[in-house]
């Protein structure tokens, strides 16, 4: 009996340890899926690296990119002041109204208008990285995919991944050696975009996806968003 009950433990054992084993390979595979989107801003060693002191109009973006921003944040947004001309000061602070109209209204309208207006223009004269106009971008594209059906939204959304992957952005490239400078000085910008991309990832492939969740669990990413 003793040892019946023995064998029946190792059995478990045995079953459980292949269980785990086939989860974590799993894992594995679907972290290695989206591995691209991590090079994309540089690599681990960016999304690790120590954040470099922001201008007040960069750290009023980053928080734009929050999806539950306090009531000290609306009022921050209130008292912005758009402006038209073409340069990184202007087209941040349009970008950061922008962002935080497509996550925290349901009127979007203008907020869509100011990110599709900006792909008419060369906005690398502003910015030789355009990363927070593309981070702008999966935002505008992911709010619009939540009022989608769910097979034509996960369609779209890997169409929009596909063409990520691809191009190296939605307009404009982000794999180019302006933007590896860029990434490396600015982490945060690379978790913010790295954050946004891991939602639209999840728009794809379901909440189930561990795709999705393994962005969001690189350094410093989920903080950027909750």
């Amino acid at each position: 009996m003793q040892r019946t009950k023995k064998l029946y433990l190792f059995m478990m054992l045995v079953l459980l340890a292949a269980v785990l084993s086939g989860y974590g390979l799993w894992l594995f595979s679907e972290s290695q899926k989206v591995r691209w989107v991590v090079e994309l801003v540089g690599g681990a060693e960016n999304l690790s690296a120590a954040e470099t002191t922001l201008s007040e109009g960069d750290a009023l973006y980053i928080k734009s990119l929050h999806l539950s921003p306090d009531e000290q944040m609306y009022d921050r947004v209130r008292a912005l002041t758009l402006c038209q001309d073409m340069n990184d000061a202007c087209l941040t602070t349009s970008l950061t109204v922008a962002n935080f109209l497509l996550i925290n209204t349901t009127d979007v309208r203008a907020a869509r208008n100011i990110v599709e207006g900006y792909a008419r223009y060369n906005i690398l004269q502003a910015q030789p990285c355009p990363a927070k106009y593309e981070t702008s971008q999966v935002i505008k594209q992911t709010q619009y995919l939540a009022t989608l059906p769910t097979v034509e939204a996960r369609r779209l959304a890997e169409q929009e991944l596909e063409k990520i992957e691809a191009l190296g952005g939605l307009t404009f490239s982000l794999r180019t050696s302006e933007c590896r400078r860029y990434f490396a000085a600015h982490p945060s910008m690379a978790r913010g975009y790295l954050a946004h991309v891991a939602l639209l990832v999840k728009a794809a492939q379901g909440t189930t996806s561990a795709a999705w969740l393994y962005l969001l669990s690189r350094p410093g990413v989920y903080a950027i968003i909750k």
